[in-house]
């Protein structure tokens, strides 16, 4: 009788999460009364693998085998939710069912991921980048996966296999000798060309100071607030700040796109930085991250990049309190009852807001058809602590239409130019900052009563100011601008 028993084994992995813990596959086919049974924690979709895995193999000319199989998702204590089980689960039933030759997945330990439709196809899985890092550095160097995520693949160099589009093919695969050396190249895995490119600097009229303050703050990766009444630029202005940010490391925007693996699968290697800009419906969840299985939200996918809020204001009061911790950590951390799952969330803040209800206010208050109460009601929805982690408040005045037809405009290219090279030198020495500017910085802190955390913003700008300006020391100068745009910069919204 245990002669009869058939026994296949190969690796997978769990891809709900940058973890993606490898996980191994174990097939057992006994005889006996027809039984099907997976077990280790399958959940939802895994434990209706079986289901599709029957229609899939009858789809390509394979017979179901008779008797009890039995499937083990190993480690045990460890959920599977996942429909990327599918592909690793009908190889691992014909291998020990004598029907297939699979020798090479135990003598090179590859990974499988992949789902099947009850056509036989193989459809694509989403957080398949997580896995293959995490496969990675664990050793492996093979991988069989479906094709639409052989984007994903291609941003792996070392790594060896194949990209299916049906169990057949992924059969097909297993019977070339020589199949672990097909490389990436065989699959087009040219990223499409951008379909949204910023706008340039140039189209903004009148608002040269904004655009000034805008670039130190690209420079300086710092947090903003624009508040200016309707029309004068602002969403332009933070839709135009995309193109001028410095250009990110290989490491970062590997991990932002295993980010938004996690939520689409087939995602080309992020070229530029993201800009993801959600509206103020949207819930914590949906802003922090969360679900079941844990999924980052927009913090996290807009890692590396901007997180642009307009109407900040409008936002849940509960969701604008949760980007506290990720603004200073750059991670969020979530806690439920069964797991716990940190997301990078290192992304550049750019808040743009109305001065009042009405969006009419100014100094002089004669277009203003709001309330001293009514003003303060609304820029009170904005806490206090969250403000103090918000580097530069900028006030977008009016612009005059006659500008228009004078004054040079500037263009991004310029400014580009420029950021990259401040942030190159904020990355390696920072300007000093001399005797003269430090204590003009103290006596100013102290005067307008500046919590540490705005006293070390106040440093942060002012080296940004420096670099920016190619200065070879912070000057007094320098801390001046500091200060006024983000030393005091906040009472331009709580007064």
């Amino acid at each position: 009788m245990k002669k009869s028993i058939r026994y296949f084994k190969l690796l997978s992995a769990s891809p709900t999460g940058l973890r993606s813990p490898l996980v191994t596959v174990e097939v057992v086919i006994t005889p006996g009364i027809p039984r099907h049974h997976v077990v280790g924690l399958a959940q939802g979709a895994v434990k209706e693998s079986l289901v599709r895995i029957r229609a899939a193999m009858l789809r390509a000319g394979y017979d179901f085998p008779r008797g009890a199989i039995t499937v083990n998702l190993a480690p045990a204590d460890t959920r599977k939710e996942s429909s990327a089980f599918d592909l690793p689960i009908a190889l691992g039933i014909l291998a020990a069912d004598r029907r297939i030759d699979a020798s090479c997945l135990e003598s090179a330990p590859t990974l499988v991921l992949g789902e099947l439709s009850l056509e036989g196809g193989v459809r694509p899985v989403s957080g398949v980048m997580p896995a293959m890092m995490r496969a990675k550095e664990s050793g492996l160097k093979r991988f069989l996966i479906p094709s639409e995520n052989a984007p994903e693949a291609s941003a792996f160099e070392g790594l060896q296999g194949a990209c299916v589009s049906s169990l057949k093919e992924a059969v097909d695969q297993l019977k070339t000798p020589a199949w672990s050396s097909v490389k990436m190249t065989r699959f087009n895995t040219e990223p499409p060309p951008e379909k949204d490119s910023p706008p340039d600097f140039s189209v903004v009229i009148g608002q040269d100071d904004v655009i000034r303050s805008l670039a130190i703050a690209a420079a300086g990766r710092h947090n903003v607030l624009l508040s200016g009444s309707p029309g004068c630029g602002k969403i332009l202005m933070a839709r135009c700040l995309r193109g001028v940010l410095p250009p990110w490391s290989q490491d970062t925007a590997l991990a932002a796109t295993c980010l938004h693996s996690l939520r689409k699968p087939g995602i080309h290697l992020l070229r530029e930085r993201p800009f993801r800009s959600p509206h103020h419906s949207v819930s914590p969840a949906g802003l922090l991250g969360g679900g079941n299985p844990l999924r980052p939200g927009e913090v996290s996918l807009a890692h590396g990049g901007i997180l642009f809020l307009d109407e900040l204001p409008e936002f849940s009061p509960r969701a604008l309190e949760g980007l506290r911790e990720p603004m200073e950590e750059r991670e969020v951390t979530l806690s439920r009852a069964r797991t716990v799952e940190s997301f990078p969330a290192d992304f550049q803040l750019v808040a743009a807001m109305n001065p009042c209800p009405c969006g009419q206010h100014s100094p002089s208050g004669t277009d203003c058809r709001c309330s001293d109460r009514k003003r303060r009601a609304y820029r009170g929805r904005i806490s206090g602590p969250l403000l103090d982690r918000i580097d530069l408040h900028i006030a977008v005045p009016r612009v005059d239409p006659t500008a228009v037809l004078k004054g040079d405009r500037i263009a991004s290219e310029s400014i580009r130019t420029r950021v990259r090279m401040a942030a190159e030198r904020i990355g390696t020495t920072p300007p000093f900052v001399d005797k003269n500017a430090e204590q003009a910085m103290i006596r100013a802190s102290a005067s307008l009563r500046l919590s540490m955390r705005a006293v070390s913003s106040v440093r942060r700008i002012a080296q940004s100011i420096s670099a920016y300006d190619q200065a070879d020391t912070v000057g007094k100068s320098h801390v001046a601008e500091a200060i006024r745009l983000g030393g005091q910069g906040w009472r331009f919204v709580a007064d």
